[in-house]
Protein backbone atom coordinates (compact mmCIF):
# COMPACT_ATOMS: atom_id res chain seq x y z
CA UNK A 1 0.00 0.00 0.00
CA UNK A 2 1.18 3.67 -0.84
CA UNK A 3 1.45 5.02 2.91
CA UNK A 4 0.26 8.52 0.95
CA UNK A 5 -2.99 6.46 -0.57
CA UNK A 6 -6.28 6.86 0.34
CA UNK A 7 -7.22 3.84 2.90
CA UNK A 8 -10.47 1.67 1.92
CA UNK A 9 -10.30 -1.15 4.37
CA UNK A 10 -9.75 -1.61 8.15
CA UNK A 11 -9.25 -4.87 10.13
CA UNK A 12 -9.29 -6.40 13.64
CA UNK A 13 -7.64 -9.39 14.46
CA UNK A 14 -9.29 -10.48 17.98
CA UNK A 15 -12.28 -7.60 17.86
CA UNK A 16 -13.49 -7.56 21.73
CA UNK A 17 -13.98 -4.11 23.48
CA UNK A 18 -10.40 -2.37 22.36
CA UNK A 19 -10.42 -3.08 18.35
CA UNK A 20 -14.39 -2.94 18.22
CA UNK A 21 -14.09 0.74 19.37
CA UNK A 22 -11.18 1.99 17.58
CA UNK A 23 -12.24 0.53 14.49
CA UNK A 24 -16.00 1.42 14.45
CA UNK A 25 -14.98 5.16 15.69
CA UNK A 26 -12.93 4.73 12.50
CA UNK A 27 -15.81 4.13 10.36
CA UNK A 28 -18.14 7.25 11.77
CA UNK A 29 -15.59 9.22 10.87
CA UNK A 30 -14.93 7.62 7.59
CA UNK A 31 -18.16 6.08 6.38
CA UNK A 32 -16.39 5.14 3.38
CA UNK A 33 -14.01 3.02 4.87
CA UNK A 34 -14.57 -1.06 4.77
CA UNK A 35 -14.60 -2.07 8.78
CA UNK A 36 -13.83 -6.22 8.85
CA UNK A 37 -13.96 -7.03 12.79
CA UNK A 38 -12.66 -10.59 13.27
CA UNK A 39 -13.55 -12.62 16.62
CA UNK A 40 -15.32 -15.08 18.28
CA UNK A 41 -17.93 -16.35 20.43
CA UNK A 42 -21.10 -14.09 21.87
CA UNK A 43 -19.69 -10.76 21.17
CA UNK A 44 -19.05 -12.06 17.13
CA UNK A 45 -22.17 -13.61 16.69
CA UNK A 46 -24.24 -10.80 18.20
CA UNK A 47 -22.48 -8.23 15.11
CA UNK A 48 -23.24 -10.88 12.74
CA UNK A 49 -26.68 -11.04 13.53
CA UNK A 50 -27.05 -7.27 13.50
CA UNK A 51 -24.46 -6.12 11.05
CA UNK A 52 -23.64 -3.14 13.63
CA UNK A 53 -21.05 -2.73 16.27
CA UNK A 54 -23.09 -0.95 19.51
CA UNK A 55 -20.56 1.81 20.56
CA UNK A 56 -22.19 3.57 23.69
CA UNK A 57 -20.25 7.02 24.99
CA UNK A 58 -20.46 10.98 24.89
CA UNK A 59 -21.69 10.92 21.18
CA UNK A 60 -24.99 8.37 22.09
CA UNK A 61 -25.40 5.22 20.65
CA UNK A 62 -23.57 4.56 17.62
CA UNK A 63 -24.51 1.66 15.15
CA UNK A 64 -21.06 1.09 13.07
CA UNK A 65 -21.66 -0.89 10.13
CA UNK A 66 -19.13 -3.87 9.94
CA UNK A 67 -18.28 -7.27 8.53
CA UNK A 68 -17.85 -9.78 11.10
CA UNK A 69 -16.21 -12.54 10.89
CA UNK A 70 -14.04 -15.50 11.95
CA UNK A 71 -12.50 -16.06 8.24
CA UNK A 72 -9.08 -15.42 8.08
CA UNK A 73 -9.67 -14.59 4.06
CA UNK A 74 -11.68 -11.61 5.31
CA UNK A 75 -8.18 -9.77 6.00
CA UNK A 76 -6.98 -9.88 2.02
CA UNK A 77 -6.27 -6.65 1.07
CA UNK A 78 -6.41 -4.63 4.44
CA UNK A 79 -4.81 -1.29 4.44
CA UNK A 80 -4.38 -1.43 7.83
CA UNK A 81 -5.20 -4.23 10.77
CA UNK A 82 -5.23 -3.82 14.41
CA UNK A 83 -3.75 -6.60 16.29
CA UNK A 84 -5.84 -6.58 19.79
CA UNK A 85 -6.16 -10.30 20.74
CA UNK A 86 -5.49 -11.45 24.15
CA UNK A 87 -2.16 -11.64 25.02
CA UNK A 88 -1.80 -15.32 25.86
CA UNK A 89 -3.51 -15.59 22.17
CA UNK A 90 -0.63 -13.78 20.61
CA UNK A 91 1.44 -16.42 18.63
CA UNK A 92 -1.69 -18.87 17.74
CA UNK A 93 -3.74 -16.03 16.50
CA UNK A 94 -0.03 -14.59 14.84
CA UNK A 95 0.30 -17.92 13.16
CA UNK A 96 -3.40 -18.13 11.76
CA UNK A 97 -3.64 -14.50 9.95
CA UNK A 98 -0.31 -13.55 9.13
CA UNK A 99 -0.70 -14.74 5.58
CA UNK A 100 -4.30 -12.94 5.11
CA UNK A 101 -3.08 -9.97 6.52
CA UNK A 102 -0.03 -9.73 3.40
CA UNK A 103 1.70 -6.37 3.24
CA UNK A 104 -1.27 -4.42 5.32
CA UNK A 105 0.61 -2.05 8.27
CA UNK A 106 -0.05 -4.01 11.52
CA UNK A 107 -0.85 -2.67 14.81
CA UNK A 108 -0.63 -4.44 18.02
CA UNK A 109 -2.51 -2.69 20.59
CA UNK A 110 -1.86 -5.39 24.05
CA UNK A 111 -1.53 -5.84 27.44
CA UNK A 112 2.35 -6.93 27.68
CA UNK A 113 5.09 -7.14 25.69
CA UNK A 114 4.54 -9.20 22.32
CA UNK A 115 7.23 -7.85 19.79
CA UNK A 116 8.72 -11.40 20.36
CA UNK A 117 5.71 -13.47 18.95
CA UNK A 118 4.66 -11.15 16.41
CA UNK A 119 8.16 -10.44 14.61
CA UNK A 120 8.19 -14.15 14.06
CA UNK A 121 5.36 -13.68 11.43
CA UNK A 122 4.53 -10.53 10.22
CA UNK A 123 6.89 -8.22 8.36
CA UNK A 124 9.30 -5.94 10.63
CA UNK A 125 9.14 -3.08 8.38
CA UNK A 126 5.32 -3.41 8.52
CA UNK A 127 5.16 -3.88 12.50
CA UNK A 128 4.18 -1.20 14.71
CA UNK A 129 3.36 -2.01 18.93
CA UNK A 130 2.03 -0.19 21.10
CA UNK A 131 -0.17 0.46 24.13
CA UNK A 132 -3.69 2.34 24.97
CA UNK A 133 -4.57 3.93 28.31
CA UNK A 134 -8.48 4.72 26.67
CA UNK A 135 -10.69 2.46 28.97
CA UNK A 136 -13.62 0.47 27.63
CA UNK A 137 -15.54 -2.44 28.51
CA UNK A 138 -17.55 -5.20 26.36
CA UNK A 139 -19.44 -6.91 28.84
CA UNK A 140 -22.52 -7.35 26.45
CA UNK A 141 -22.24 -9.22 23.70
CA UNK A 142 -22.44 -6.86 20.51
CA UNK A 143 -22.12 -3.80 22.76
CA UNK A 144 -18.84 -1.91 23.85
CA UNK A 145 -18.89 0.96 26.50
CA UNK A 146 -16.39 4.00 26.47
CA UNK A 147 -15.65 4.88 29.91
CA UNK A 148 -12.66 6.86 29.08
CA UNK A 149 -10.05 8.77 26.40
CA UNK A 150 -6.81 8.20 27.48
CA UNK A 151 -3.92 8.11 25.84
CA UNK A 152 -2.87 5.36 23.04
CA UNK A 153 1.11 5.42 21.47
CA UNK A 154 2.08 3.50 18.49
CA UNK A 155 5.83 2.67 17.63
CA UNK A 156 7.70 0.68 15.69
CA UNK A 157 8.43 -2.49 16.54
CA UNK A 158 12.33 -2.90 14.79
CA UNK A 159 14.50 -0.11 13.38
CA UNK A 160 13.57 -1.45 10.01
CA UNK A 161 9.88 0.29 9.75
CA UNK A 162 9.89 3.56 8.07
CA UNK A 163 8.87 6.85 9.53
CA UNK A 164 6.18 7.52 7.26
CA UNK A 165 5.18 4.23 7.70
CA UNK A 166 3.95 5.23 11.33
CA UNK A 167 3.18 8.35 10.09
CA UNK A 168 0.47 7.18 8.27
CA UNK A 169 -0.82 4.58 10.63
CA UNK A 170 -1.20 7.40 13.47
CA UNK A 171 -3.13 9.73 10.94
CA UNK A 172 -5.39 6.94 10.31
CA UNK A 173 -6.14 6.18 14.00
CA UNK A 174 -6.70 9.61 14.90
CA UNK A 175 -9.28 9.97 12.68
CA UNK A 176 -11.03 7.76 15.26
CA UNK A 177 -11.33 11.06 17.88
CA UNK A 178 -9.22 9.46 19.98
CA UNK A 179 -5.75 10.93 21.78
CA UNK A 180 -3.23 9.33 19.77
CA UNK A 181 0.64 9.74 19.89
CA UNK A 182 3.59 8.25 17.57
CA UNK A 183 6.70 7.32 19.83
CA UNK A 184 9.85 6.09 17.95
CA UNK A 185 11.18 4.78 21.19
CA UNK A 186 8.11 2.50 22.24
CA UNK A 187 9.64 -0.23 24.52
CA UNK A 188 10.04 2.28 27.28
CA UNK A 189 6.36 3.31 26.67
CA UNK A 190 5.10 0.20 26.73
CA UNK A 191 7.02 -0.82 30.12
CA UNK A 192 5.14 2.40 31.36
CA UNK A 193 1.95 1.40 30.69
CA UNK A 194 2.75 -2.34 32.02
CA UNK A 195 3.75 -1.04 35.62
CA UNK A 196 0.47 0.80 35.91
CA UNK A 197 -1.38 -2.40 35.07
CA UNK A 198 0.45 -4.27 37.82
CA UNK A 199 -0.85 -1.84 40.57
CA UNK A 200 -4.69 -1.97 38.18
CA UNK A 201 -4.88 -5.43 38.05
CA UNK A 202 -3.59 -5.62 42.06
CA UNK A 203 -6.99 -4.05 42.50
CA UNK A 204 -8.82 -6.25 40.64
CA UNK A 205 -8.32 -8.78 43.61
CA UNK A 206 -10.72 -7.14 45.86
CA UNK A 207 -12.67 -5.51 42.52
CA UNK A 208 -12.01 -2.39 43.85
CA UNK A 209 -11.39 1.11 41.97
CA UNK A 210 -7.72 1.87 41.67
CA UNK A 211 -8.02 5.19 42.91
CA UNK A 212 -10.58 6.26 45.50
CA UNK A 213 -10.64 2.63 46.83
CA UNK A 214 -6.90 1.65 46.43
CA UNK A 215 -3.94 4.58 45.82
CA UNK A 216 -5.90 7.64 47.94
CA UNK A 217 -5.95 4.87 50.85
CA UNK A 218 -2.72 4.80 53.31
CA UNK A 219 -2.86 1.25 54.03
CA UNK A 220 -3.22 -0.54 50.41
CA UNK A 221 -0.91 2.92 48.76
CA UNK A 222 1.73 1.40 51.14
CA UNK A 223 1.58 -2.17 51.38
CA UNK A 224 0.57 -3.21 46.96
CA UNK A 225 0.62 0.77 44.79
CA UNK A 226 4.47 1.55 46.32
CA UNK A 227 5.96 -1.80 46.69
CA UNK A 228 4.91 -2.85 43.03
CA UNK A 229 5.88 0.47 41.48
CA UNK A 230 9.08 0.10 43.53
CA UNK A 231 10.19 -3.38 42.42
CA UNK A 232 8.80 -3.21 38.55
CA UNK A 233 11.52 0.07 38.49
CA UNK A 234 14.01 -1.68 40.22
CA UNK A 235 13.71 -5.05 37.53
CA UNK A 236 13.65 -2.73 34.72
CA UNK A 237 16.96 -1.20 35.75
CA UNK A 238 18.29 -4.55 35.97
CA UNK A 239 16.97 -5.45 32.71
CA UNK A 240 18.75 -2.14 30.90
CA UNK A 241 14.67 -0.95 29.92
CA UNK A 242 14.51 3.08 30.37
CA UNK A 243 11.15 4.10 30.74
CA UNK A 244 9.65 6.98 28.73
CA UNK A 245 7.14 9.49 29.89
CA UNK A 246 3.75 9.08 28.63
CA UNK A 247 1.06 11.71 27.99
CA UNK A 248 -1.61 12.37 30.51
CA UNK A 249 -1.80 11.01 34.00
CA UNK A 250 -1.20 7.05 33.27
CA UNK A 251 2.90 8.02 34.04
CA UNK A 252 4.07 5.74 36.28
CA UNK A 253 7.00 8.23 37.25
CA UNK A 254 4.62 10.40 37.94
CA UNK A 255 2.03 8.29 39.61
CA UNK A 256 5.05 7.15 42.22
CA UNK A 257 6.05 10.95 43.00
CA UNK A 258 2.42 11.74 43.44
CA UNK A 259 2.23 8.62 46.30
CA UNK A 260 5.14 10.01 47.71
CA UNK A 261 3.62 13.62 48.29
CA UNK A 262 0.31 12.00 49.47
CA UNK A 263 2.32 10.02 52.47
CA UNK A 264 2.88 13.38 54.11
CA UNK A 265 0.56 14.01 56.70
CA UNK A 266 -0.45 17.67 55.77
CA UNK A 267 -1.30 16.63 52.12
CA UNK A 268 -3.48 13.70 52.10
CA UNK A 269 -6.47 15.75 53.77
CA UNK A 270 -6.35 18.52 51.01
CA UNK A 271 -6.31 15.81 48.35
CA UNK A 272 -8.77 13.42 49.15
CA UNK A 273 -11.34 15.88 49.24
CA UNK A 274 -10.21 17.44 45.78
CA UNK A 275 -9.96 13.61 43.71
CA UNK A 276 -13.86 12.94 45.40
CA UNK A 277 -14.79 16.38 43.99
CA UNK A 278 -13.31 15.53 40.29
CA UNK A 279 -15.03 11.79 40.48
CA UNK A 280 -12.31 10.56 38.33
CA UNK A 281 -13.78 7.79 36.37
CA UNK A 282 -13.32 4.23 37.47
CA UNK A 283 -10.62 2.38 35.02
CA UNK A 284 -11.78 -1.34 34.27
CA UNK A 285 -9.27 -3.81 33.76
CA UNK A 286 -9.50 -6.52 31.57
CA UNK A 287 -8.71 -8.72 34.48
CA UNK A 288 -11.37 -7.71 35.90
CA UNK A 289 -13.76 -8.50 32.79
CA UNK A 290 -11.93 -11.80 32.73
CA UNK A 291 -12.54 -13.11 36.22
CA UNK A 292 -16.05 -11.65 35.96
CA UNK A 293 -17.17 -13.62 32.89
CA UNK A 294 -15.01 -16.88 33.96
CA UNK A 295 -12.02 -16.45 31.64
CA UNK A 296 -8.54 -16.91 31.69
CA UNK A 297 -6.43 -13.46 32.42
CA UNK A 298 -3.39 -12.13 31.54
CA UNK A 299 -2.27 -12.09 34.58
CA UNK A 300 1.50 -13.64 33.80
CA UNK A 301 1.94 -10.97 30.48
CA UNK A 302 1.64 -8.18 33.12
CA UNK A 303 2.92 -8.46 36.52
CA UNK A 304 4.04 -11.99 35.52
CA UNK A 305 6.34 -10.33 32.72
CA UNK A 306 8.49 -8.53 35.95
CA UNK A 307 8.75 -11.27 37.36
CA UNK A 308 10.03 -13.37 34.05
CA UNK A 309 12.38 -10.04 34.31
CA UNK A 310 13.33 -10.87 37.23
CA UNK A 311 14.25 -14.17 36.92
CA UNK A 312 16.07 -13.38 33.58
CA UNK A 313 18.66 -10.81 35.57
CA UNK A 314 19.28 -12.12 38.69
CA UNK A 315 17.04 -10.33 40.68
CA UNK A 316 13.58 -11.44 43.00
CA UNK A 317 9.90 -9.81 42.25
CA UNK A 318 8.32 -10.84 45.18
CA UNK A 319 5.12 -8.49 45.27
CA UNK A 320 4.34 -9.07 41.61
CA UNK A 321 4.82 -13.08 42.35
CA UNK A 322 1.55 -12.83 45.00
CA UNK A 323 -0.07 -10.39 42.46
CA UNK A 324 0.13 -13.76 40.03
CA UNK A 325 -0.83 -16.03 42.48
CA UNK A 326 -3.40 -14.27 44.13
CA UNK A 327 -5.02 -13.89 40.60
CA UNK A 328 -4.72 -17.29 40.03
CA UNK A 329 -6.21 -18.25 43.05
CA UNK A 330 -9.63 -16.23 42.07
CA UNK A 331 -9.27 -18.23 38.55
CA UNK A 332 -9.82 -21.50 40.49
CA UNK A 333 -12.50 -20.13 42.88
CA UNK A 334 -16.27 -20.86 42.46
CA UNK A 335 -19.27 -18.53 43.96
CA UNK A 336 -16.84 -16.32 45.05
CA UNK A 337 -14.72 -14.16 42.90
CA UNK A 338 -12.57 -11.49 44.87
CA UNK A 339 -10.97 -10.94 48.00
CA UNK A 340 -12.40 -9.05 50.67
CA UNK A 341 -9.88 -5.16 50.51
CA UNK A 342 -8.96 -5.25 53.93
CA UNK A 343 -7.66 -9.48 53.54
CA UNK A 344 -5.54 -8.28 50.07
CA UNK A 345 -4.06 -5.10 52.18
CA UNK A 346 -3.24 -7.38 55.31
CA UNK A 347 -1.75 -10.31 53.09
CA UNK A 348 0.24 -8.00 51.36
CA UNK A 349 1.68 -6.06 54.95
CA UNK A 350 2.94 -9.48 56.19
CA UNK A 351 4.61 -9.92 53.00
CA UNK A 352 5.85 -6.08 53.28
CA UNK A 353 7.09 -7.14 57.15
CA UNK A 354 8.64 -10.65 55.79
CA UNK A 355 10.42 -9.20 52.84
CA UNK A 356 12.44 -5.91 54.90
Amino acid sequence: MNCQGQTKKISVIGAGAVGTLFAGLIKQNQPNVEIVLVGRGAHLKAMQKRGVAELRGPWGIYKAPVHATEDPEALRDSDLVLFTVKTRDTRDAAEKFADACGRAILVSLQNGINQRELLRFFPHDRLLVGMTTTNMTSLNPGIVEFHRNGVSVIGPATKQVPKETLQHAHRILTTSGLWFEAEESILGVQYNKLLINTMGYASVLSAADLIQECIMKSGWRNNLAIPLLDEGMRVLMAAGINLRRTPGAADAIRMRKMMSLLNIPTVNPIARPVVRMLKPRRIVFSVFQDIKLQRPTEIEYVNGEIVRLANEHGCDAPYNEEVVRAIHELENMRGQNFFEHQQVIDRFAQLRKSTR
